[in-house]
């Protein structure tokens, strides 16, 4: 098909973007050079409100975005029920709730340092602390290739120049900023992004909102339920785009969808890694942390009634005998760039345009900062140089950034779609995490032995599962979440238990849910609790609890609810906004009312202070 060309107002919008980014990062590289706390975590002074928007921006990524735009646009509101396995966001409710307090608790820089609170800093610490690091670096770099692939592809419509030139282009402005001042300019410039993503949804929203009217969407567009998908809306198109690629979802769709649901049930309950993760650790308090995911969940209304609105002016395009309208037919990942190109007037254009270079861009960044965290904290400092002084883990954090962009960039040419790099690492990769990573919260006779392990194990699993065998997801799902919890309880049975008194330090610091009675019992004897704290604590877990129960309806409902309004589908809205509402007055009493104060959370931080100094200033060799 022609493509549309972008007029010279489009140009200069995206250009001028790309260049207050730019300045943002140049002018922030003085705060962030103090050393690693502020290049990686901000020196935990970033205003929750600011983490709150970094997050849900950087969650609003332009690879996903086009997934998720092809999966609503051929299955309706069964693409939302994939979407669960990564893109709903779904570990955010568990998170707001419970998770993302415990993070900031920890009091560490990154995920892989936080294996040194919980087993401890002998060896079997230090094998847990460095396949955590070894995992998380490889899934940081998956991500890379996976967003670098999402955005080259997006670009080539607009810029006809080829894909790998078009992300070297726009990975080379997100490395410039992050090299400059790390997560300062990663955060600061995501909320100039979520301004920018924010009107771009707006627009989107709005404009398919009155043009709903006039365009007949599909049957099966309307469904809510377990039922094959490929039989109804556009289904069947995509299994006959690519039968390898398509066919683990439709077929058996009731099982995978409750795989998907269990995944982001395991990912919430026992943390997500890399940027994500990274947000909590920066927060300044706990109570900041709870706000911050609730301030994402919110802002993530946009991305979805964008998507809907998308869909919309996708099957416009198709009914009103449009030439775009048969690519998007057979090629619903081009939904995306089809409708924005053809639909938008020059000017809107470029600021849709701009907003959607942001989101590829902070999600991108994120990734990035993190992603070098751990190999300059975690590999470097611990294993290669311990002796460096701040200046020189500064170059190393810059010469890392760079090297795992390049890297990232490099591979992304390999892959040869979105979807299917997306589904190694949620479904391949990140599954051989999840059980590894639930139960380090949950059972204290997990040891650090058995967390190396069950990692090693389960992505190798993954890998073997989903690459070299090429099984369905049905199958490789179980088998790879199977093989790393046999490995895992068997590593921790067969070797030494982690010491006890590491066990009744982080009990104490973190008051995780789980089997942690007599390590409880223990601290109070020990005089770390007191017995009116302890009955605190009971109360705590008691509410978490509760507020879980609302919490995951609130967030679902609510993005639901938001497509049917889109969508013109009353009945659907009227039921998700009542149960929304519903939720939202739950979560008022259960989590809302009993989030710490500021002073509380400052007293906390200065009571565990010296047990985190000690931490940090172990290394993993001497």
């Amino acid at each position: 098909m022609e493509n549309s060309l972008l007029a010279t107002v489009d140009i200069v919008i995206v250009i001028g973007f790309l260049v207050l980014v730019s300045v943002i990062g140049f002018v922030l590289s003085k705060v962030a050079s103090g050393g690693m706390e502020d290049y990686f975590l901000g020196g935990n002074k970033i205003p929750w409100w600011v983490l709150g928007i970094s997050t849900a921006t950087s969650n609003f990524d332009m690879s996903g975005t086009m997934i998720i735009v092809a999966m609503v646009f051929s299955l309706g509101y069964k693409g939302f029920l994939v979407e669960i396995r990564g893109g709903v966001g779904l570990s955010l409710a568990l998170l707001l709730i419970f998770l993302g307090k415990w993070l900031r608790r920890s009091r560490v820089m990154t995920s892989a340092e936080w294996m040194k609170l919980r087993f401890g800093t002998d060896t079997q610490g230090k094998a847990a602390h460095l396949l955590s690091a070894v995992a998380n670096l490889a899934l940081s770099l998956g991500m890379i290739v996976y967003f670098s692939k999402g955005a080259g592809k997006f670009l080539t419509y607009y810029i006809p120049i080829g894909e790998v030139w078009c992300t070297s282009i726009m990975v080379a402005i997100g490395l410039f900023y992050t090299l400059a001042s790390g997560l300062y300019g990663v955060v600061f410039t995501d909320v100039i992004q979520m301004i920018l993503l924010t009107l771009t949804a707006v627009f989107v929203t709005i404009k398919a909102f009155f043009i709903r009217s006039d365009v007949t969407l599909p049957e099966g567009l309307f469904a809510l339920n377990l039922e094959n998908p490929a039989s109804n809306g556009m289904g069947q198109v995509l299994l006959e785009k690519d039968p390898s690629q398509w066919e683990s979802i439709f077929a058996f769709f009731g099982i995978c969808v409750m795989m998907w649901v269990v995944r982001t049930v395991l990912e919430g309950m026992g943390g997500v890694g890399g940027y994500t993760d990274q947000r909590f650790f920066a927060a300044r308090n706990e109570r900041e942390a709870s706000l911050l995911t609730l301030e994402a969940m919110i802002l993530s209304l946009f991305r979805w009634t964008m998507v809907a609105g998308l869909v919309v002016l996708g099957y416009h395009l198709i009914q009103s005998g449009h030439s775009a309208g048969a690519q998007i037919a057979t090629d619903p990942e081009q939904v995306l760039p089809v409708v924005l190109g053809q639909m938008l007037p020059d000017g809107i254009r470029g600021l849709v345009l701009a907003g959607l270079i942001a989101a590829a861009m902070s999600t991108f960044d994120s990734t990035l900062n993190a992603g070098a965290s751990y190999f300059v904290r975690d590999i470097y400092q611990d294993y290669i140089n311990p002796s460096a002084d701040a200046r020189k883990l500064m170059s190393v954090s810059r010469w890392a950034t760079a090297g795992l962009c390049v890297a990232g960039v490099g591979l992304a040419a390999l892959v040869p779609n979105i979807n299917a790099i997306w589904g190694l690492i949620t479904m391949g990769l990140g599954a051989g995490l999840f059980v590894p990573l639930f139960l380090r919260w949950y059972w204290p006779r997990f040891n650090g032995y058995g967390f190396a392990i069950g990692t090693g194990v389960g992505m190798i699993t993954g890998l073997i599962a989903n690459k070299a065998l090429g099984l369905p997801l049905y199958v490789s799902f179980p088998v790879t979440i199977g093989a790393a919890g046999l490995a895992s309880v068997i590593g921790s049975l067969l070797t030494a238990p982690t010491e006890e008194k590491v066990l009744i330090n982080f009990v104490t610091q973190i008051n995780p849910w789980g089997f942690w009675g007599r390590y409880n019992e223990k601290a109070k004897a020990a005089g770390l609790v007191t017995e009116s704290e302890s009955q605190r604590r009971v109360v705590e877990k008691i509410n978490d609890m509760l507020g879980v129960s609302v919490s995951m309806p609130f967030q679902i409902s609510m993005l639901l609810a938001a497509m049917a309004f889109v969508f013109h589908d009353w009945i659907k809205f009227t039921y998700f906004s009542i149960v929304t509402v519903l939720c939202a007055v739950g979560l008022y009493f259960f989590w809302w009312r009993n989030l710490k104060s500021e002073a509380e959370c400052a007293k906390d931080d200065e009571r565990f202070k010296p047990l985190n100094e000690a931490i940090k200033a172990a290394k993993s060799i001497e």
